[in-house]
């Protein structure tokens, strides 16, 4: 069951003893603690971007989701996010807090989130692909992919084709009802003045994902890397670790990171470090500032306290208005 897990470790295992572990630990010991310390308010401003856009797609759908709760349940999704489709932990949670919108309604303001994410991020790596035409088709192969989803989506016919496929599997069929409230949300999602705002949010989230993997490579000394190299180093091992089907990608993230940086005259020992130290604070801090904010999600939901006044008070203004 955790093949995936289990390879990711090794990958990370297999990266850290090809750098060589002695090597690796003296580049974390010239970490710049400054510029270590500049790193914790971009990515916590980073999330809150991201949460902001979520909260725009929720308000959007009619979910009554107040700012503090989608900031609260946007950190405690990063705990789940290890497990494999571990971001729809966050569906669960929202569903819990307002049952105004169905759990495929909520799904498709997580799955506008992150494609528009993913595709900020690719589009990084844009600008130089024309001088590396060996990552360059499969870039924009993968790019395409990713944009297809959204024809998908909002192409009636082909969304309902895609439906009949996945209807061909018993096993799939009880989430039949979820499928079909995606697409009518999705292109609601997909109306201007929802998609300009939420896409706004998500832009600057991919923009202060580079600045944080720029900072962790002057954190360690890297000086010779530009910004807009950066930039694309960032982009394609981003792209390549969401499609290697690995949970975050963990192992291929670093793994090709490393190998573009060491085309860029990095030793493999700094650019592996410069990957751990983005992942640590992108992923290991955020999880671990999401472990206390899952624990009072939970105890708040269990204790009934959680839902926001407007989604609250829904059942007695229903039972106020019936006819008698």
């Amino acid at each position: 069951r955790y093949w995936a897990e289990l390879f990711a470790a090794v990958s990370i295992i297999a990266l850290v003893v090809g750098v060589n572990p002695l090597k690796l630990g003296h580049v974390f010991g010239t970490i710049d603690w400054r510029i270590a310390l500049v790193m914790v308010p971009v990515v916590l401003t980073l999330y809150v971007c991201r949460g902001l856009a979520w909260q725009i797609a929720l308000r959007a759908v009619g979910e009554h989701v107040t700012f503090a709760q989608t900031q609260l349940i946007e950190l405690a999704g990063q705990v789940m996010i290890i497990l494999p489709m571990g971001d729809l932990a966050r569906v669960a949670m929202v569903r819990n807090t307002d049952r105004q919108g169905g759990v495929g309604t909520i799904t498709a303001t997580v799955a506008l989130q992150e494609l528009l994410y993913m595709l900020f991020v690719s589009f990084g790596a844009l600008p130089r692909l024309a001088q590396a035409p060996s990552v360059a088709l499969i870039m924009i192969v993968t790019m395409l992919a990713f944009l297809s989803v959204f024809v998908i989506l909002l192409w009636k016919a082909a969304y309902e084709w895609a439906v009949r496929v996945v209807e061909h599997f018993k096993a799939l069929r009880r989430f039949d009802e979820q499928l079909h409230e995606i697409r009518p949300a999705f292109v609601e999602l997909c109306k201007p003045r929802n998609l300009i705002p939420i896409a706004f949010f998500q832009a600057l989230a991919a923009l202060l994902s580079f600045s944080l993997f720029f900072l962790a490579l002057r954190s360690i000394g890297i000086t010779n890397i530009s910004y807009v190299n950066a930039v694309f180093v960032l982009g394609v091992s981003y792209t390549f670790g969401a499609i290697s089907f690995l949970p975050l990608g963990i192992g291929a993230f670093e793994g090709l990171l490393t190998v573009i940086l060491l085309t860029l005259h990095i030793p493999a020992a700094m650019g592996a470090a410069a990957g751990l130290i983005y992942r640590g604070y992108n992923d290991v801090l955020m999880a671990a500032i999401g472990l206390p904010a899952i624990l009072y999600v939970r105890r708040r939901q269990r204790a009934g306290s959680w839902r926001p006044a407007a989604a609250a008070g829904a059942p007695e203004l229903v039972a106020a208005a019936a006819p008698e």
